[in-house]
């Protein structure tokens, strides 16, 4: 960052410093100094997406044509959406594919699956808001070959988290010969001695982890879309330790999905996750639970 020593007033001999009118100079000049130094650091933020201000982020968006809502999207996202903008150069192949959802959506929070003989392509992801939603969008419409189709497939992904304490105890005797009175303190206590076994000693095995996690779609009865729809028609399955429940939403029951819910069979909400999902044809939901052992 760019310094300027704005205190002027030092610069000018012992016996100017003194009068007040040369002390209200200095202090004008002064503030004008950091007003110059704000604008030479603004420049060298500029010239970096990460940093640039909203004025350069505007020049950028109008080369690209983009009309940003200041009201729903910050100013960082505005800054990554023209960087993936400038960046998208072709040729382009599944690896950079792969790294621009990175950069959008996250490592780990989407699954890409490729229908080679059917030329479809299809992405598992979760979108929290229009935003993100439409970037996703735009971004694989201009990577993809113009013959391959692109189905977006929304993805919800939860962890339960197992983990074991075994702790030793003694037995503290209040007994003593001819001094305890029967009702009045308990005949013997448990006393906590020390902790033996911590969850980070990773003692719960993949076995129980599994169990668990076949615990879980027979306790999910329906999906809840937006707070009202129910969908009772839901696909339960368990691999290893992951549970996962599909259903499927049309556009005849809504045309966006903002909120979605796995209920039990008496209604009470077992998950909940605000998303943003544009339904213009059967879209299907996939939530995954994951059981996993706690670290300490």
């Amino acid at each position: 960052m760019w310094q300027l020593d704005t205190d002027l007033l030092r610069y000018l001999p012992p016996w100017f410093r003194r009068i007040l009118d040369f002390q209200e100079i200095c202090k004008t000049e002064s503030a004008q100094m950091e007003a110059l130094a704000a604008a030479i650091n603004a420049v060298a933020d500029n010239f970096f997406f990460q940093t640039m201000d909203e004025g350069a982020v505007s020049t950028w968006e109008k080369i690209f044509g983009i009309v940003p809502n200041p009201q729903t999207e910050t100013l960082d996202f505005r800054r990554e959406r023209v960087l993936n903008r400038v960046s998208m150069q072709p040729p382009f192949t599944l690896g950079f594919l792969y790294q621009k959802l990175d950069q959008i959506i996250g490592k780990g929070k989407y699954e890409i699956h490729v229908d080679y003989p059917n030329y479809t392509l299809y992405i598992l992801s979760s979108a929290e808001n229009q935003s993100y939603a439409t970037e996703v969008s735009y971004t694989v419409g201009r990577i993809k070959p113009a013959h391959i189709v692109f189905i977006n497939q929304p993805f919800v992904g939860s962890q339960i988290a197992l983990g074991e304490t075994v702790a030793l105890s003694a037995l503290v005797w209040q007994y003593r010969l001819g001094s305890w009175g029967l009702g009045l303190t308990p005949f013997v206590l448990t006393e906590d001695k020390e902790v033996v076994v911590v969850p980070s000693n990773y003692s719960v095995q993949q076995e129980l982890l599994e169990d668990t996690a076949k615990a879980i779609p027979p306790n999910v009865a329906s999906a809840r879309i937006n707070g009202s729809i129910v969908i009772s028609s839901l696909d339960r399955t368990t691999v290893g330790n992951v549970a996962q429940v599909q259903y499927t939403v049309t556009a005849e029951q809504t045309t966006l999905v903002t909120q979605i819910e796995l209920l039990d069979s008496d209604g009470n909400v077992l998950t909940t996750s605000p998303v943003y999902v544009p339904v213009t044809e059967p879209a299907i939901f996939t939530h995954k639970i994951q059981v996993d052992v706690k670290e300490g």
